[in-house]
């Protein structure tokens, strides 16, 4: 995939529609509609199912612009995955993770992949080692503490990222779990506390369900349909 379809040229990450994945697949969609009377920044995070605290949620999708009410956007993906590293010093929430470096990576097959920042920040090519449905990244010596991050993607733009530092290994079991919620502020790359974001909501697509809608309503409530 060329650098113009990763959307590197694009300060918010990847508006409506252009997240690109570097492997055929199912395309996912989702319409966030803003019923609400105020307007708002409209973005989407995953979790883990017992994510960690050392194990950051991103926004992984974000509105380039205020949704005002009565507007709408639409996010397109496959489910396709990254390693990623980026220069955020300590990691913590409100830190923007823009991404220095992204490789393909597939958990089917247990890929593995080295973090070094000699001769400069890298991530070696991904190759099958770990467990089978996990991907992990293996801090080298030479790694800074509090200086750098690695992570996870989807469709190129992080969901998830941990500090690196010294010969650190990090193993993630990507199980995709989709939350919208509305904020003032986020951008692609914002690194969350989750167990404080509001006015958020679960997105479960059903068995065969590939697009849906949801809706901040006027009561600042999502509702979540096909």
């Amino acid at each position: 995939m060329d650098t113009q379809a990763r959307g590197r040229d694009n300060p918010y990450g990847f508006e409506a529609g252009a997240v690109n994945s570097a492997a055929d697949g199912t395309t996912y969609t989702l319409t966030m509609v803003n019923q609400s009377a105020e307007p708002w920044i409209f973005y989407v995070y995953q979790t883990f199912p017992e994510q960690t605290s050392d194990i950051f949620s991103l926004a992984w999708l974000a509105s380039p612009y205020m949704i005002v009410p009565k507007a709408q956007i639409t996010f397109k993906w496959t489910i396709n995955y990254t390693f990623l590293w980026g220069q955020t010093g300590v990691l913590q929430p409100g830190v923007p993770f823009v991404a220095g470096m992204s490789i393909d990576a597939d958990p089917s097959v247990g890929d593995t992949t080295e973090f070094s920042v000699k001769p400069g920040p890298n991530l070696t090519p991904a190759q099958p080692g770990g467990g089978l449905g996990t991907l992990t990244i293996y801090d080298q010596s030479d790694v800074p503490n509090s200086q750098f991050s690695v992570g996870i993607g989807m469709g190129d733009a992080g969901t998830f990222a941990t500090q690196a530092g010294a010969n650190l290994k990090h193993v993630f079991t990507p199980t995709p779990s989709y939350w919208v919620a509305a904020g003032v502020d986020q951008k692609v790359g914002t690194v969350l506390d989750i167990q404080t974001v509001t006015q958020t909501a679960p997105v479960v697509y059903p068995d065969n369900v590939y697009s849906l809608t949801a809706t901040l309503q006027d009561d600042n409530t999502w509702s979540v349909k096909p």
